[in-house]
């Protein structure tokens, strides 16, 4: 019995704990965030927020740092919630537009010159139960392209970068952005390393991966990394491999649930200009794809299948206009 109350007790005063902050592009890092008038900087209020925190964030430009510094990123902490696009009158989620935006830049130093951006824009990091929320944002002007640092977040996942443990049981919600003009070696927008998070209603579009994955690389050598997509959008993309998405189950596995997402005009120089699937080592990779469609996209070598050994689940797909929209898995010794 008294296990029980003390168990309420801690839920009661984590959801007390809750709150929430305002953010504008010119608030200022002292000012309090508690309504739109106090509206503090974006650094500030994901520096103060607590697991459960909601911050609503005003309609407008934000860079990753106000001193040109690559290595900073817009860091989200376990269990804080992101929501943008308001425009400072609104104190509920249901005054907001929908079709408004935010926009998280690495666009650093000479604009439109990328090899001065930030390196990661965003970071969702996993702790335990606790998911993080990213929803009603454009996300661009990431270039992760240090060479020397692997798969970290200097080298891969320009627009966003999603750490795992291996072990954590949290699932990130990533609702309603836009991912554009993100560069990286591997996962040009995107760089999911394990964990289950969620992408709905999404745009992935005019992003480049030197490597894998022009907008999505899924890797499965923290664990399992199963992502699902739904009613998401990729085009323009470009890679070597996967250049709308790759999935690698490295050490681990890697189980994206693809449902009713479009893959259009996306380029890769080698393989599977939409898909690309790898199951490295001892890895699994088993993506599953439910109602989607491949116009358009284009690979110069073709679908290179060198074994089929994962299952890959593909059913009412619509293929119209392209060549190696899809690579099925290779395994690589």
């Amino acid at each position: 019995m008294k296990n029980t109350l003390l168990l309420i007790l801690v839920c009661l005063s984590s959801a007390l704990a809750a709150g929430r902050i305002y953010v504008s592009p010119m608030g200022g890092n002292n000012a309090v965030g508690d309504s739109w008038a106090t509206a503090t900087a974006l650094h500030t209020a994901l520096s103060n927020a607590q697991a459960g925190d909601e911050i609503f964030v005003l309609q407008g430009t934000y860079l990753t740092s106000a001193t040109n510094d690559r290595n900073e990123s817009f860091t989200v902490p376990a269990g804080v919630h992101l929501y943008g696009g308001f425009q400072g009158h609104e104190y509920s989620m249901d005054d907001r537009d929908p079709a408004i935006r935010s926009v998280l830049s690495g666009d650093l130093g000479q604009p439109g010159q990328p090899a001065d951006n930030a390196y990661t824009v965003v970071r969702l990091n996993s702790r335990g139960d606790y998911g993080s929320t990213l929803d009603g944002f454009v996300v661009s002007g990431g270039t992760a392209r240090n060479f020397l640092e692997g798969f970290s977040a200097n080298s891969a996942g320009g627009g966003l970068y999603i750490a795992s443990d291996g072990t954590s049981a949290s699932t990130h919600m990533i609702y309603n952005c836009t991912f554009q003009n993100n560069l990286a070696h591997n996962g040009g927008a995107i760089y999911v390393d394990g964990g289950r998070p969620s992408f709905v209603s999404c745009i992935f579009t005019e992003n480049k991966a030197d490597f894998n994955g022009g907008a999505v690389y899924n890797q499965g050598v923290e664990g399992d990394a199963s992502p699902i997509f739904r009613n998401c959008h990729f085009e323009d993309n470009t890679s070597n491999s996967g250049a709308g998405m790759t999935n690698n189950g490295a050490n681990g596995s890697a189980r994206p649930l693809i449902i009713s997402c479009a893959f259009v005009n996306n380029f890769s120089t080698l393989n599977g200009a939409a898909i690309y699937n790898l199951d490295n080592d001892n890895g699994e990779c088993e993506p599953v794809l439910e109602g989607c469609s491949f116009v358009g996209n284009l690979s110069v070598i073709g679908n290179d299948v060198s074994d089929l050994g994962i299952s890959v689940s593909i059913s009412r797909q619509a293929k119209e206009n392209g060549g190696g929209n899809l690579s099925p898995t290779k395994r690589r010794k």
